[in-house]
């Protein structure tokens, strides 16, 4: 009696796991289902048929659709034509919040890289910021213990210490400054490094 029970436990369980295997290869679309339905006539089974679509053309084209069975709400939808996309309008509050939340987590991040470089010694340290972008790496600079931050500046090339020292000297970021100098190349008579007058 009990081999029985386990061997149908067995059986049970394997169709769970094919039918739970199938139904995951569908949500995962590793299966064309369209292609299934059309080849195998899914739509025809009387459970399974439910959940899917009769195919457009052929003989279905012909039948009215009084007969043909009903299909859920997700098929349906998938089979209605796709409306045209909705413009989406963002205020300006909105945008701002946006800005102000990636900038609190920039900061989060660059805090955290802050400790971390604390930790370290000042020439491993200075090895690895030798690589980064250079806004990050003052970012990171600018976070650190003033006393870090110097052995690490000292451990630099005395080419990227004294870029570093520049841009902290400036206030301005790299990126902010080339994108000014990108701007003022594409006004007439505006030299690089030059800020193009405001029109009032």
């Amino acid at each position: 009696m009990r081999k029985k029970l386990k061997i149908l436990f067995i059986l049970i369980l394997l169709l769970v796991l094919i039918a739970g295997g199938f139904a995951l290869g569908v949500y995962l679309r590793l299966f064309d289902t369209q292609a299934l339905n059309e080849e195998y006539g899914l739509h025809k089974l009387p459970i399974i048929g439910e959940y899917f679509v009769p195919p457009a053309g052929g003989d279905h084209a012909a039948a009215p659709a009084e007969t043909a069975a009903p299909a859920p709400v997700g098929a349906a939808a998938a089979a209605a034509p796709k409306k045209a996309p909705e413009t989406v309008k963002i205020t300006k509050e909105e945008i701002e919040k946006q800005q102000k939340a990636r900038e609190a987590a920039e900061k989060k991040r660059v805090t955290k890289l802050a400790r971390l470089y604390n930790d370290m010694k000042a020439a491993d340290a200075a090895k690895v910021m030798e690589s980064l972008d250079i806004d990050l790496c003052i970012a990171i600079l600018q976070r650190m213990d003033e006393g870090n931050a110097a052995k690490v500046m000292a451990a630099f090339e005395p080419e990227r210490a004294a870029q570093i020292t520049q841009i902290i000297y400036e206030g301005v970021p790299q990126r902010t400054k080339n994108a000014r100098n990108a701007a003022a190349a594409a006004v007439p008579g505006v030299e690089q490094g030059e800020e193009a007058e405001p029109q009032q």
